[in-house]
């Protein structure tokens, strides 16, 4: 047994950590998670007063109880010793957080029977950053590197009873200062020493987040005791043949204590249908691998959403001898083919995927870390945000490479979602060393990481950058070097890493890469951000580009006004000191928003309808690109918004806010991503009509092209027949304005509605001038509601003019089918509004708020 003791002075609390260990397995993992115990202390380099620190007799009755897995500035949160960072302008009262040493003590117990094992190993999952370990007052080793687990052979430190572990971390700040003096400057964005650093370079503040610096176990820590055997990591790889068959190749790799033939069972397993094999096979002490094979006729394919299912395998390996279970593991992975396709074409080189030889057009966004404080994450927010995303029609998420490699559960729900993820490493915007030392950081870091993520059949690309190569090229950031330092890693090491453990998976250089100029249109994936800039200044400027993937582009709005109200005072206007501080572009970010919003909308005239003002603006904007790039499907292959989520309270490029509050973008991203888009194109003296399709079946039927004036009368009406093959973009027709019967476009608009077997109508709306320029009259909308489900009501709008991005809100935590739409008086909406928990219909209706939408 192992007892887990939290000691403060000469009092102890007992606090009694549960045994995690396989079942019937003669290995046992066993967690350390819990209170420990923490302390701030002046930075020091000399070891002996470090070692006296560590030594189980020192008095620690100043200390106070911290929580592991955990980050310091959360222990120093839960004790009152600091502000919340993410209220107000706290985050400056937090810098002198990072500029300390921080010390963590566990005391556990240990019994006779316990030490009776071989073997034991300290594991560590996540240690935040630098870090220096002792048991029992013996140093075990330091940590540089929060990306990758750290494993120590402890057998000969443990003791009977009473065992003592405890964790310095040292400034990171410092730590990277005192690297950059004796290696010399590199060029970074924001924080020039980070590069030196295997640590989170956005905790350093980004220009969406805020500078956390964080310290701290932070992820969780355990024992592992075995007598015999332990499966230190089980690889599983599959190869699809033409047939669909495919063969499973596993591979278990083992510790071992003794020298002996051992049995190899597998088990695998899919929606009721199972496959099994076992073999013999031989470990001798020391570390080894165990090797198997299984085919599996006929395989379940994973596909991304959208385009199939998502059927997972459940692999189990158990490995036993005269019939005793030594130690199993199990992996859960899915069979699929992924291809990068590059192929010569009239406008460059292409760029698709194409996953099990299909060709995806990949809608979706880039994910960053979902807290500035990592380990406050849940399976709950997880799983919202991912949820959210699927809801919006997206099917990949880029996790970019200025985070964090995410943790298993993520990776796990984006395999049950079909979430296609483009995997970054963890570099960006700067130079990194070249030098040998740090090559090999590089390589022992990526094997970690390719290791335990390849079973994912989400990770469809490796990639191994944000921005670098480009950064170079332009000189973004001064550079004024002729070496490209960094180029060893991203070009020679983690190409060769990928190459070696999961070949199956392509792997892309930076992001963005292409030809000569990394950010070219004509090859490889780009980020898009020269129209941004221009929508903003309002110049004519270039019109949205022909990149052959767009990886990042995107327009910043406020978050929902409760979550503003969260870290801003009643008093705080939009240009208010505070919320300045929680835009983190920098000036003249916040004016720049407003200046956005007026390009394009009438004036608001309170804080309430800035926030949406610009929300709907985002949302607009981000509209008319991505149907720009649907309508040229498979010459550009995907589209990837910056940026999904946010890590802390903010004004950013979000859709949905810190708070899982969708923003008004979310909602219309969310139509323009729709499987099936109908899409209106005004050029020239025309209105060109497209009609998109995602889905895996033909679409047809008949659209109808009304002129409407913005009282709502109906003015002209059209019938075209209209029809799209499976996964393609079709001009369907063009018509001239003139045929239309269109005078005026202050006065007029296009709605399309298109009819098609087997489908719910889809419509789409054509505005001639910008909303500002329009004399939109208060719309005469209308509502019903009723209750439709135990946690569902139905909303019926109509309106009896055109009415612009009418939205519901409520009091209480909901979700909603769609939010902020237009209406036009021949058509009624309806959204489907599901609560939490149940309620009755007048409590509904009681807190319900219906807005009129956006006029002049």
């Amino acid at each position: 047994m192992i007892t887990a003791l939290a000691r403060a002075g000469s009092s102890a609390t007992a606090l009694f950590d549960p045994v995690r260990k396989m079942p019937k397995s003669s290995t046992q993992r066993i967690s350390l998670d819990g209170l420990w115990l923490f302390n701030g202390l002046e930075m020091s380099e000399d070891e002996s007063k470090d070692a006296e620190i560590a030594a189980p007799s020192y008095r620690v009755s100043a200390w106070r109880e911290a929580v592991v897995p955990g980050v310091v500035h959360l222990d120093l949160m839960r004790n009152d010793l600091l502000p919340d960072p993410f209220v107000g302008m706290n985050e400056k009262q937090a810098a002198w957080v990072e500029e300390n040493d921080w010390w963590y003590r566990k005391e556990f117990e240990v019994s006779d029977a316990l030490l009776e094992n071989n073997q034991f190993l300290l594991r560590f999952e996540g240690l935040d950053t630098f870090a220096t370990i002792w048991l029992n007052g013996m140093k075990l080793g330091d940590t540089d590197n929060m990306f990758i687990a750290w494993e120590f052979p402890v057998k000969r430190f443990l003791v009977p009873g009473r065992n003592i572990l405890v964790v310095k971390f040292s400034s990171p700040s410092a730590t990277l200062e005192r690297m950059e003096r004796e290696k010399g400057k590199l060029v970074a964005a924001f924080y020039s020493p980070r590069p030196y650093g295997r640590k989170a370079q956005y905790s350093f503040g980004w220009d969406w987040g805020p500078r956390l610096a964080t310290s701290g176990i932070w992820k969780p820590v355990s024992l592992i005791a075995y007598r015999d055997l332990f499966v230190r990591h089980l690889s599983v790889k599959t190869t699809l043949s033409d047939d669909n068959s495919a063969v499973f190749h596993i591979s278990a790799e083992v510790e071992s204590i003794i020298s002996s033939e051992v049995d190899v069972s597998v088990n695998i397993s899919c929606e009721g249908e199972e496959h099994s094999t076992s073999v013999s096979r031989s470990v001798a002490p020391g570390k080894g691998c165990l090797d198997a094979e299984c085919r599996v006729p006929s395989a379940k394919l994973w596909w991304p959403a959208g385009y199939g299912q998502q059927p997972l395998y459940t692999v189990r390996v158990a490995v036993s001898r005269s019939g005793e279970l030594l130690d199993e593991a199990v992996k859960t992975t899915g069979v699929r083919k992924v291809e990068l396709v590059q192929e010569d074409d009239l406008e460059g080189k292409s760029f698709v995927f194409k996953v099990n030889s299909v060709p995806i057009f990949f809608k979706g966004a880039n994910w960053i870390p979902a807290d500035a404080f990592l380990p406050r994450v849940t399976s709950e927010d997880y799983s919202r945000l991912l949820d959210m995303t699927v809801s919006a029609n997206m099917n990949m998420l880029r996790v970019w490479g200025g985070g964090v490699y995410e943790s298993d559960e993520f990776y796990s729900l984006c395999d049950e979602k079909g979430i296609a993820v483009w995997q970054d490493f963890m570099f960006a915007c700067a130079e990194y060393p070249e030098e040998e030392q740090f090559h090999e950081k590089v390589r022992a870091e990526a094997k970690a990481v390719v290791k335990r993520l390849r079973e994912h059949p989400s990770i469809i690309l490796w990639c191994g950058n944000n921005e670098n190569d480009w950064g170079f090229y332009k000189k973004l950031w001064g550079m004024r070097r002729d070496v490209f330092l960094g180029e060893t890693i991203y070009h020679e090491i983690l190409p060769e890493v990928c190459s070696e453990l999961d070949p199956s998976c392509p792997y892309w250089p930076s992001s963005p890469f292409g030809g000569q100029d990394p950010n070219a249109e004509r090859f490889g994936d780009r980020h898009s951000w020269d129209e941004c800039r221009a929508k903003v200044d309002d110049k004519p400027g270039p019109r949205w580009d022909k990149g052959r993937f767009i990886s990042e582009f995107g327009f910043q709005a406020p978050p929902h006004i409760r979550t503003i109200r969260d870290f801003a005072g009643e008093e705080d206007d939009f240009l208010s000191p505070v919320m300045r501080h929680h835009n983190k572009a920098g000036e003249p970010a916040m004016d720049n928003l407003l200046r956005l919003a007026s390009n394009y909308l009438p004036q608001p005239s309170r804080l309430e309808e800035t926030v949406i003002f610009s929300q709907v603006c985002q949302g607009e904007l981000l509209r008319e690109a991505i149907e720009h790039w649907r309508r040229r499907k498979f010459k550009t292959s995907g589209v990837l918004i910056w940026q999904m989520n946010d890590c802390w309270p903010a004004i950013s490029w979000s859709l949905v806010d810190y708070w899982r509050n969708p923003k008004a973008a979310y909602y219309i991203v969310r139509r323009a991503f729709a499987p099936v888009l109908l899409s209106l194109v005004h050029e020239e003296q025309q209105v060109q009509v497209w009609l998109v399709n995602d889905s895996d079946k033909p679409v047809s039927g008949v659209i109808r092209l009304t002129l409407f004036d913005f009282d709502g009368t109906p003015l002209h009406s059209k019938q075209v027949p209209a029809s799209a093959p499976a996964n393609s973009s079709v001009l369907t027709t063009v018509k001239g304005l003139q045929e239309l019967g269109f005078l005026d476009s202050t006065r007029h608009f296009i709605h399309a509605r298109l009819a098609a077997r087997r489908r719910n109508p889809i419509e789409a709306t054509l505005l001639f001038s910008r909303p500002r320029e329009i004399e939109l009259s208060r719309p005469g909308v209308t509502w019903e509601a009723k209750k439709v489900g135990e946690k569902m009501f139905e909303v019926e709008l109509h309106s009896r003019s055109f009415a612009k991005a009418v939205s519901l809100d409520t009091k209480a935590a909901v979700d909603y089918s769609d939010n902020f739409v237009d209406l036009v008086p021949t058509t009624k909406k309806s959204i489907v509004v599901t609560t939490k928990r149940e309620i009755e219909l007048e409590d509904f209706l009681a807190g319900l708020k219906v807005s009129t939408g956006i006029f002049t």
